[in-house]
């Protein structure tokens, strides 16, 4: 009889993406940081494409979401995580370039301020719509900028994430860990204070990508709440380990293909509409579904619960890389200047040739980009979720309570009535040290509070489960 051939599951960080599915702009992108760390490069050519089409929204599980994106770009010292910072260059050309030019406008205002300062009228403060926003700065302004904005996308590219970590400290950080997960979804964003100087913002609706690149260390400090919606909320690529790869100097963009990048990048931000992929829809919830199906048969609650939001994201990505090939299609049919007419004078027509990018390779790369995610939330989150889900989260399901605590355990050891010294000696030989006494009441007490025991004079008795 013969053998089964053995399926050997191709590296995470080498998965690849078909030429049929790259078009111009995405091809130059990806080629650049080569195979070996083509899935980075893949998460930041999306995350910058996505502020790009400021003015496309998709339909995903019938609500209108929109395109925001938060990456991280994850990898040890010396890995190349430059290439990336390049690739965003290329794309966001156009919105750097307009970045400088409003700070050049800013700065000559404020030295006009700092001189007429004294003078009886001052004149108002303009507003500044930079759509590349730095995160070395505070809250309050960053919050203040992205206000400015006025409705269209902005985006965040820093090479450290230890840039909004150090400068922020834990409470600014916990508050930027909000404005992602707002961002994401695309949510109303306000910020009040009661002095006239501080900054009032109020956001209708979010519109923000962050993509962040930075050390595994970096990432766990960001991460440090792995459960309050951010970890689900974001995508992680990493960087290909290097540490005995043999000297290889990274090659430059050409000219050429910085023209294309461009090129690409000009007619996307021309797009509009909200899409509608009825294909990818179906392929989306196929998708989670059959994951769910295999953490269920494995009783895999990590699993389970780091697919929710990964099929969304994935989603978005693959929209933003239906963007090049329309604008590949357009640019084959018109030339460069005649897609750029035609995206001007029908507004509609993203929407109507992006269904006809649902192709079966398509599909296959929505596939291999959820896999991916999925995967980098397992290799970075998956045993330290673990660990929370069994020592500190107490879940209820129906009316039975999972006990998952120090004090469950020693809760669990009690014989069916007990006493207070039995309690204070089963304390004594689950933690090795004698309890002090309040330790011991404020446990009685929580106990009661949850209905887990009754008193019956100077006895407990521990009601059933």
């Amino acid at each position: 009889m013969a053998r089964k051939k053995k399926v050997v599951k191709e590296p995470m960080e080498m998965m690849k993406i078909p030429p049929e599915a790259r078009g111009q702009g995405a091809r130059e992108c990806l080629d650049h940081a080569g195979p070996e760390n083509e899935m980075p490069a893949l998460f930041t050519t999306t995350g910058t494409v996505s502020v790009l089409a400021s003015d496309v929204m998709v339909e995903i599980h019938d609500r209108v979401n929109p395109l925001n994106q938060i990456i991280n770009i994850i990898g040890e010292a010396a890995s190349r995580k430059s290439q990336m910072d390049e690739i965003f260059a290329e794309l966001a050309y156009e919105l750097i370039e307009e970045k400088w030019r409003i700070v050049d406008e800013e700065k000559k205002w404020r030295q006009e301020a700092k001189r007429d300062r004294n003078a009886k009228k001052q004149k108002d403060k303009p507003r500044f719509p930079m759509r590349v926003q730095t995160l070395n700065t505070t809250v309050a302004n960053l919050a203040e900028r992205l206000e400015d904005v006025d409705g269209k996308r902005a985006i965040s590219f820093t090479p450290e994430i230890d840039i909004p970590l150090t400068k922020w400290g834990r409470n600014g950080t916990n508050e930027f860990s909000t404005m992602l997960r707002l961002s994401y979804d695309g949510a109303c964003y306000e910020r009040e204070a009661k002095s006239l100087e501080a900054a009032n913002v109020h956001i209708k609706s979010l519109q923000w990508s962050v993509i962040m690149c930075g050390q595994p260390e970096s990432l766990y400090k960001l991460m440090s709440n792995m459960t309050n919606g951010l970890l689900s909320r974001t995508a992680i690529a990493k960087m290909h380990d290097n540490t005995y790869d043999m000297f290889s100097n990274d090659r430059p963009f050409t000219d050429e293909e910085k023209r294309k990048i461009h090129e690409a990048a000009h007619l996307i931000s021309l797009m509009k509409g909200t899409m509608v992929l009825p294909l990818l829809e179906k392929k989306s919830i196929k998708w989670a579904d059959n994951i769910c199906l295999q953490a269920a048969k494995d009783g895999n609650d990590v699993l389970a619960r780091c697919r929710l939001r990964d099929h969304v994201t994935a989603y978005r990505m693959t929209v933003c890389l239906m963007l090049f090939l329309v604008a590949e299609r357009l640019m084959k049919e018109h030339g460069y200047e005649g897609a750029e007419k035609v995206l001007k004078d029908d507004p509609g027509i993203t929407a109507k040739l992006i269904v006809d990018e649902q192709t079966p390779t398509m599909l296959k790369v929505f596939d291999t980009i959820a896999d991916y995610i999925l995967d980098m939330d397992m290799l970075y989150f998956g045993e330290k979720l673990k660990v929370n889900y069994n020592d500190k989260n107490c879940r209820v399901i129906g009316d039975e309570r999972s006990y998952r605590t120090a004090n469950d355990t020693i809760y669990e050891c009690l014989p069916k009535v007990f006493s207070k010294d039995q309690l204070m000696q089963q304390c004594k030989m689950n933690n090795g040290e004698e309890p002090t006494d309040f330790k011991v009441r404020g446990m009685l007490r929580n106990w009661k509070k949850q209905g887990l025991i009754t008193e019956n004079g100077a006895m407990y008795q521990k009601k059933t489960r």
